[in-house]
């Protein structure tokens, strides 16, 4: 089928190409795993899920560095262990006030470069469209390995 103009040109239509698929839902997610996890020297413990959240607490092992921008590569590179990078890296911007202050803390108790502590985070999941997103996150307490 052609159209024509008043004007003699003579118009084609243009092929249509393959019908596109709708997107697909994503794959349903079972929560985290409840009870303790260990990974790397890392430990989680998440209690049951409670409908849409999960609570999960976060002990991770992570080397001092008296550089503030090492030590939150340090941190986020521990936080990367349990979930996708780019949320890791939203995490620790949001915890740079809180891990700046405890830096300068620790700075003030002479540790030293590569002196590994332990920081406990808190952890929370929520579920979306069937897969569980990291909602947020806060810092706890942190210990020194050497004193224990």
């Amino acid at each position: 089928m052609y159209l024509q103009t008043g004007l003699g040109q003579v118009f084609k239509p243009r092929p249509q190409g393959p019908a596109k698929q709708p997107p697909k839902a994503p794959a349903k997610q079972p929560p985290p795993k409840q009870g303790w996890v260990v990974k790397d020297g890392h430990r989680r413990y998440c209690s049951a899920p409670d409908g849409r959240q999960v609570g999960c607490d976060l002990n991770l092992r992570v080397k001092f560095r008296r550089s503030f921008d090492e030590f939150l590569r340090e941190v986020e590179n521990a936080y990367g262990r349990w979930m996708a990078k780019s949320t890791a890296q939203m995490l620790t911007k949001k915890l740079q006030k809180t891990l700046k202050d405890w830096h300068q803390e620790m700075l003030n108790s002479q540790l030293l470069d590569n002196d590994p502590i332990v920081l406990v985070a808190g952890l929370n999941y929520r579920r979306s469209n069937g897969t569980w997103l990291v909602d947020r996150s806060d810092l706890r307490q942190y210990w020194r390995l050497i004193d224990l």
